[in-house]
Formats: C-alpha cells, sequence, structure tokens
C-alpha cells in the first residue's frame, strides 16, 4: 500500500439510504445470506442496520424523515454516483431464479461474460443494481 493510504481494515462497507427495510432485509439477508451484525441508533439522524457481507458491512440507514426518492434514470448507467455493488456468488442461476420467484427485478438476465465466467443484475427493493456473478473457469 502506498504511505498515503488511509484504509486501515480488511474491506470497504457500503451505506444504502431506504425507506424499505423489511424489503431491504428480505433481499439483503434472505436471498443473499448476509447474516445480522447489530444495529447503532444515531438520535436525530436515524438507524443502520448493519449486515455481515464477507469481510465488509452492508448498512441499511433508515432516517427518522423518509428520503426523497431517487430518480428513475433507466438502467443503472444513467445517472452518475455509485449505482450498483457486485458480488461473487455460488449457483448463479439458482439464485437469479429465487430472488425473481420472490418479485425482485432481473436488470441483466445470467449470461456469459468471457469463458466461464457468467453474470446478472438484478434490483433490490430501492432499484439498486446488484451485479451477481460466478466464476467457474478456475
Amino acid at each position: 500500500m502506498s504511505e498515503h493510504t488511509c484504509l486501515v481494515g480488511p474491506a470497504l462497507d457500503l451505506g444504502i439510504v431506504t425507506n424499505a427495510l423489511p424489503e431491504q432485509l428480505r433481499f439483503y439477508s434472505e436471498l443473499l445470506g448476509f447474516p445480522a451484525a447489530g444495529e447503532v441508533e444515531i438520535p436525530g439522524v436515524g438507524t443502520i442496520h448493519r449486515l455481515a457481507a464477507g469481510a465488509s458491512i452492508l448498512r441499511l440507514m433508515v432516517p427518522e424523515s423518509a428520503p426523497a426518492k431517487a430518480p428513475d434514470a433507466g438502467f443503472f448507467t444513467g445517472i452518475e454516483g455509485i449505482r450498483y455493488l457486485a458480488m461473487r456468488v455460488s449457483d448463479l442461476a439458482g439464485l437469479v431464479g429465487r430472488i425473481e420467484a420472490e418479485g425482485f427485478r432481473v436488470l441483466v438476465p445470467t449470461r456469459e461474460l468471457r469463458p466461464g465466467v457468467e453474470v446478472a443484475i438484478v434490483a433490490d427493493a430501492d432499484g439498486n443494481a446488484v451485479e451477481l456473478m460466478e466464476d467457474n473457469a478456475s
């Protein structure tokens, strides 16, 4: 690492501001298997529901005052900012099938990205794009 690197942990945590906590917990905990890792209440701001994602933490922030809905820019590449998260998974086809059966949108159906690597992109309860990748090339 560079002498200017400030990161001291093994991972980068991600926060999602949401009005749809039950649906987000169903998506990330039940379907993707991220276990609960505690809650943090910030008086005057809201509550962070922490989910373990490998060495990372996914933070579902529920503000005390409901936030404005993000604009719909079509596909996730249609607006600037952090628009998707990506993760490697096993049983991609089965996972995408379960996600779709639970009523979540499939933005890009399972397809081969390169030899031995398949990818699909789904949307969570707030419409955030989640890229799921399975690498069978090894």
